[in-house]
């Protein structure tokens, strides 16, 4: 597929809570910001999703504005320059609600451009199956209108056929290859003990995503555990890098993995550290594989013209 998928080359870890992954320095410390990006290198990482909106609001802030109230953006733009600084990219991903379309999308475009980012995520699932397509639409359609050229990936469900009910098409009516939007399925394996698990069902869920809407698939992978009542589930190293694997064999511009608030509070602080499950070691091991990803995707004059524009926002330029 041709298309100008730069953003989402190479590998990503989400991060839910910058404060739990910054432990035990302050989330807002330059301290702090430096750690998180050495450590993004060190894993071979090309971008770290931040969640910097949560529906309508601002999200990872620090309590406490003028007099004492509200909420000072102190943590997000330090790390985001840190990132910069090391290399990566700028992302960020947004839980939606869509009971508040509109307003999501003008939280949506200002954390885009006062955070200069150069991708964006949006995070949809259970609640937009009660907000429906006219809601979708409206959200896309004024988010488009604000910021019509920042590459966007849909982050939900890994088997449309399992979610009829979820407004795919309302979408992804907004998306196109050629600008760099992506399909980003949270393709857990959640229960799965076999070693080709998770390569079984992301051939699925591409087969199914790609019937939607021919657009590059970024899958995101399992890097946390979880109960069930058969006890307590978690990928093993291996099948990550099965996983990662097929991605590569299926055409997958990148993967990403959720996330950095687990992998911190069970396989210790980055790669190298003291930890039992090998799940940093493993996302190490397959950032090399992944390789360069800036040198195998020129970027089309518009794209540079957007990550210029980007990068001008962050370094504090009215343009």
């Amino acid at each position: 597929m041709d298309s100008d998928v730069w953003v989402w080359r190479g590998q990503g870890v989400f991060i839910w809570q910058v404060k739990q992954c910054a432990l035990p320095l302050p989330a807002q410390s330059a301290e702090a910001h430096d750690q998180l990006a050495a450590i993004a290198r060190q894993a071979g990482l090309a971008y770290v999703p931040l969640k910097v909106a949560d529906g309508p609001y601002r999200y990872n802030q620090l309590a406490g504005g003028a007099g004492g109230l509200g909420w000072r953006d102190e943590i997000l733009p330090g790390l985001l320059n840190a990132f910069t600084r090391a290399g990566l990219r700028r992302v960020g991903w947004h839980y939606l609600y869509g009971s508040e379309p509109e307003r999501e999308a003008d939280t949506a475009a200002e954390r885009i451009v006062s955070l200069g980012l150069e991708g964006y995520i949006l995070d949809a699932e259970s609640e937009y199956k009660l907000a429906g397509a006219e809601a979708a639409r409206r959200f896309m359609r004024r988010l488009r209108k604000l910021v019509p050229h920042i590459p966007l990936a849909l982050c939900s469900y890994r088997f449309p056929t399992y979610h009829r009910d979820f407004p795919w098409q309302a979408f992804m009516e907004e998306m196109d290859a050629q600008r760099g939007d992506a399909h980003m399925p949270q393709v857990y394996w959640v229960g799965d003990a076999r070693p080709d698990g998770p390569a079984l069902q992301l051939k699925r869920s591409l087969k199914e995503l790609r019937g939607l809407k021919d657009l590059p698939v970024i899958p995101v992978g399992a890097a946390y555990g979880q109960r069930l009542e058969s006890g307590y589930w978690r990928p093993t190293p291996p099948q990550m890098r099965f996983f990662a694997r097929a991605a590569r064999e299926e055409g997958c511009p990148g993967v990403a993995w959720w996330s950095w608030d687990s992998l911190r509070a069970k396989d210790g602080s980055g790669p190298g550290a003291p930890g039992e499950l090998g799940w940093w070691k493993a996302i190490a091991e397959l950032g090399v594989d992944w390789g360069e990803p800036e040198l195998q995707a020129p970027l089309s004059l518009e794209q540079r013209i957007h990550r210029l524009e980007a990068q001008a926002r962050a370094a504090g330029w009215a343009l």
